[in-house]
This record gives C-alpha cells, sequence and structure tokens, in this order.
C-alpha cells in the first residue's frame, strides 16, 4: 500500500506543478494582454479560479498524506500516549466520514446537477470543475484507510 501512496503522491505533484506552470502562464497572458494589447483576455480569469479550485482539491488529500495539514496539538499532547492514539483514531475515522459522505457524496450530486451546463468563458463542461471534490474524497479516503488500519495496530499493541 505505501508503494501505492508513493506512486500516487508523484502523480499528485507533477499534476500540482503541471497547473502552478499554468496558472502563472494564464496569470501573465492576462497582464500582458490587459496592459500591452489594451484588450485583456476573456478566458483568463476562469481559467485560473478553476486550476485554482482544482490544486487546492488536490493539495488537501497530498498534505493530508505527508502529515502537514493544520493540527492543533496542544490539547492532545495532554493525553496519555494510549488516548493520544485513540483521539488519531477518532480524528480518521471523522476524516473518513467527512470524506465519504460530504466530499463524494455531496459531490457527486453537485456535479450531477451541472449536467448539461457549460462554463461562460472556456465553454467546458461544468461537471469537470465540480469533479474536483469527490476526486478530493476519493484521494482523502485512500489515505485515511492505512493510516487509519495503522493506528489501531498501534493502539492493540500498547
Amino acid at each position: 500500500m505505501t508503494k501505492l501512496i508513493n506512486i500516487l503522491n508523484k502523480v499528485i505533484e507533477v499534476v500540482m506543478v503541471v497547473l502552478i506552470v499554468a496558472m502563472v502562464c494564464g496569470n501573465f497572458w492576462q497582464i500582458f494582454t490587459r496592459f500591452v494589447l489594451n484588450n485583456a483576455a476573456s478566458w483568463t480569469e476562469e481559467f485560473l479560479r478553476y486550476a485554482l479550485i482544482w490544486l487546492t482539491m488536490l493539495g488537501v488529500p497530498y498534505a493530508y498524506s505527508k502529515n502537514k495539514h493544520i493540527a492543533i496539538e496542544f490539547v492532545a499532547d495532554t493525553y496519555s500516549p494510549k488516548a493520544k492514539i485513540v483521539n488519531q483514531i477518532l480524528i480518521e475515522v471523522l476524516v473518513l466520514f467527512i470524506a465519504a459522505f460530504v466530499m463524494i457524496g455531496g459531490g457527486t450530486m453537485v456535479t450531477g446537477n451541472a449536467l448539461g451546463q457549460t462554463s461562460p468563458a472556456l465553454g467546458m463542461p461544468m461537471q469537470f470543475y465540480y469533479l474536483g471534490v469527490p476526486v478530493c474524497g476519493i484521494l482523502l479516503i485512500i489515505y485515511t484507510i492505512p493510516r487509519l488500519v495503522g493506528l489501531i495496530r498501534e493502539y492493540r499493541n500498547k
């Protein structure tokens, strides 16, 4: 499972780098067309908005997989070692719940509701933009399950 997660992390890293480079180029093009050509490109603002959404939806599970997410640990640091593990297990279960029901379930409904709609400037199907939410949920589940299994094993061994 670790090998799969490492490969998945590499793929997400590449996609995020491509998105960042594309966003920088799109932003540069917007500035160039607005201030040099005096005719701003109509597609860049929409492209940058949706690229940022996808960057965020990929960055959240990536940061979670690297354990670089925001955490408030000063309360958990007062727990006993076994209570810390229980706390971490509860957090992982909560993440699984949010990923499954809110992100995948809700994101799938929103994506389905966008059927037949296209974005105004790029003319792309709106489902593509909303698909980032369930993708984020799926990735979170892929990252959470091995962590949860490891924490349960660690709890049993203490």
